[in-house]
């Protein structure tokens, strides 16, 4: 019995040591998300609750760590604002979207709750955490 927990035990670290080796490091820097007309300045580091799938979609079934804006993803011609999937209605759609993700302004949204300093704060648009 004893040599079972131990090889359980063992399993167990060598798959939580696995888990740490492949997971991906957020950058530690701001960055700039600059696919629209005001950029903003995006960190990883004020977001460490949410889960990096919440953002960082699969995509085919595999993790995807691209830019949103890359070629093939979400638009960010002026022309497809208004389009679902476009890099702006990915950010500024009020409600989660039809794949079930939710964007930076409901998320915001929800957070902020009934709060209006703080919803002015996470989901305006001149002088906010988001557009300065």
């Amino acid at each position: 019995m004893k040599r079972v927990m131990v090889l359980a035990m063992a399993a167990i670290l060598c798959v939580a040591f696995a888990m740490v080796a492949y997971a991906v490091d957020a950058p530690s820097e701001p960055i700039k998300m600059e696919a629209t007309k005001k950029p903003v300045m995006f960190n990883h580091a004020t977001h460490a609750d949410v889960k990096c799938g919440e953002c960082h979609h699969p995509i085919d079934g595999k993790e995807n760590y691209k830019k949103c804006a890359t070629a093939g993803c979400h638009s960010a011609a002026t022309a497809d604002k208004k389009n679902a999937g476009s890099y702006y209605k990915i950010i500024h759609d009020k409600k989660v979207g039809k794949s079930g993700l939710a964007t930076c302004i409901s998320c915001h949204k929800d957070a902020a709750g009934k709060d209006k300093a703080l919803k002015k704060d996470l989901t305006g648009c001149k002088k906010s955490k988001c557009h300065s």
